[in-house]
């Protein structure tokens, strides 16, 4: 817990909110949330607190303090990452019923960077709340998080699902086939002022 100035406010963040982590045959994701609380004159304590937390396979809120307490995930359908079939995989994030109101970014990031890593030859396809039109297709990791994608206002106990279609770029080929990498997806809330 740190606190630092910020335009005449105090900004508290609450890192550690919650991990999980994706199993499934060569592919590995873990997820990390974190709270900014944005707090007026009043001070900093219940009911000023903003607490977002995902839903793990058991649909149970969790929350965890580092990378290393992950949660384990596993994917819908295929388990490999190919050119042509999509490792799916759902995130439910959740604004806990005794939080405030805040938005919410989800952001992608690459856990375990190493050299002419799998991660950089992902391609992603977003979609948001069940929909079945995506919010960017065939997207690196960086385009998808310059979109700058937010539940905006996300109300106490308000609930918002992020869907990841991924596949490696095309062209990628044999070069890395076998090969693993961790993906992660951060989701960074901020309370509303």
């Amino acid at each position: 817990m740190r606190t630092t100035p910020a335009s005449g406010t105090i900004r508290l963040a609450l890192a550690g909110g919650l991990v999980l982590l994706l199993t499934a045959g060569i592919t590995a994701a873990a997820y990390f949330d974190e709270a900014t609380l944005n707090l007026g004159g009043t001070g900093i304590g219940n009911p000023n607190t903003f607490d977002i937390a995902v839903h793990d396979q058991g649909n149970a809120l969790q929350d965890a303090k580092t990378p290393a307490s992950a949660v384990v995930l596993t994917t819908s359908g295929s388990s490999a990452f190919t050119v042509d079939t999509p490792v799916i995989f759902d995130v439910t994030v959740t604004n806990r019923t005794t939080s405030l109101k805040g938005s919410i970014v989800p952001v992608l990031y690459d856990p375990d960077p190493v050299t002419d890593d799998l991660f950089a030859k992902l391609r992603f396809s977003l979609y948001l709340d069940g929909s079945t039109s995506p919010v960017a297709t065939g997207a690196t990791a960086d385009e998808l998080n310059a979109l700058g994608t937010a539940f905006v206002d996300v109300a106490a106990g308000k609930e918002h699902t992020v869907r990841l279609s991924v596949v490696l770029a095309t062209g990628t080929g044999f070069a890395y086939s076998g090969k693993t990498t961790q993906l992660g997806v951060r989701m960074d809330g901020e309370s509303t002022p």
